[in-house]
């Protein structure tokens, strides 16, 4: 169970370096082609993930180049390693497929699962905090009037 959620853990830092992209344009012959297909697709998307990535990265110095060099230390294990990591991307690939048939069949126990694992990267240090909740509207004062 603890290697199970170890693994769920680590699927959002996983997801947000498939998105981030290359560093530089010599990363781009190397990156996910899925991911530079959706970008063509979705190019709106794909700038407004870019711009947070970047503000996320100014407010987070450290954890942005920590990201960096895992990203790089994992482009070199793949490189090294190609067969394994391509049976961990399919092993990626068939839990979020079952991830999605779920949402798909419960929609309110998933949000319930995201609102978790959101609070358990918080937990981590990981990503940015949720926006606060708007305070309840006050009551209306009472209209005055003859008193009895």
């Amino acid at each position: 169970m603890r290697a199970k959620a170890k693994r769920l853990g680590l699927l959002p830092l996983v997801g947000l370096l498939f998105l981030a992209g290359p560093a530089s344009a010599d990363d781009a012959k190397d990156s996910s082609p899925g991911r530079m297909a959706y970008c063509e697709q979705h190019p709106d998307k794909c700038q407004e993930f870019k711009a947070k990535h970047e503000a996320w990265c100014r407010e987070n110095p450290q954890k942005c180049e920590q990201q960096k060099q895992k990203r790089a230390e994992r482009e070199a294990y793949c490189k090294s390693n190609p067969q394994k990591c391509e049976e961990q991307r399919a092993e990626r690939r068939k839990h979020y497929q079952e991830m999605k048939a779920k949402c798909a069949a419960d929609p309110a126990k998933c949000e319930e699962m995201k609102k978790q694992h959101h609070g358990m990267r918080q937990h981590h240090g990981m990503g940015t905090p949720p926006a606060p909740e708007a305070p309840p509207a006050p009551a209306p004062a009472p209209i005055p009037g003859p008193q009895r």
